[in-house]
């Protein structure tokens, strides 16, 4: 998977699908459990740009992994996992860690520029990680110190987030008491 193309797959989607829509649409949501789709949008920058201080950090290659991660005997199998289990295929209600929570307020319909700027550093980022040995270099997941993954599995782990809340917010939009 070209993850690059992908990220601006689901910019392009982003766009096409939700930037005519008025604040009201944005925030709207099915139930109070439920996010709208301004929350699905803001979840992904929030939790995307956790990532970035460790990004910096290995692109200016400063990155050090914690002791007890580069001796915990579980760095390899996490990635696969949570690629799996984050990704659009997935059935799996997850709980949201509280480090990637979205506003509970309404959110400004500013809210697709922003996701659109995001990705262009998203996807910066990307390219700059590209030039490195993304399989050997594992990383601590922003959400949990004790979990940790290659560099190549937290890219993955991130497009395939992507692409889940991306359909949640086609869902809302799809929602038949959706405000037209």
């Amino acid at each position: 998977m070209d993850l690059i193309a992908s990220l601006n797959s689901t910019t392009q989607q982003v766009t096409q699908s939700f930037s005519s829509l008025s604040n009201e649409q944005l925030n709207w949501k099915p139930d109070l459990s439920k996010w709208s789709i301004a929350q699905c949008l803001d979840h992904l920058i929030v939790s995307n740009t956790s990532y970035f201080p460790t990004f910096e950090k290995l692109i200016s290659k400063t990155y050090q992994l914690p002791l007890a991660q580069k001796l915990n005997p579980f760095n390899k199998m996490f990635g696969p996992i949570m690629v799996k289990y984050l990704g659009p295929q997935s059935k799996q209600k997850l709980k949201n860690p509280k480090i990637f929570t979205p506003s509970t307020s309404s959110l400004s319909n500013s809210i697709i520029e922003d996701f659109s700027k995001h990705q262009e550093i998203l996807i910066n980022y990307f390219r700059q990680l590209n030039l490195l040995n993304k399989d050997k270099l594992v990383i601590t997941s922003p959400a949990s110190s004790f979990v940790s993954y290659s560099l190549h599995h937290a890219m993955q782990i991130i497009t395939v987030h992507e692409q889940r809340h991306i359909n949640q917010a086609m869902n809302v939009l799809n929602h038949p008491n959706y405000p037209k």
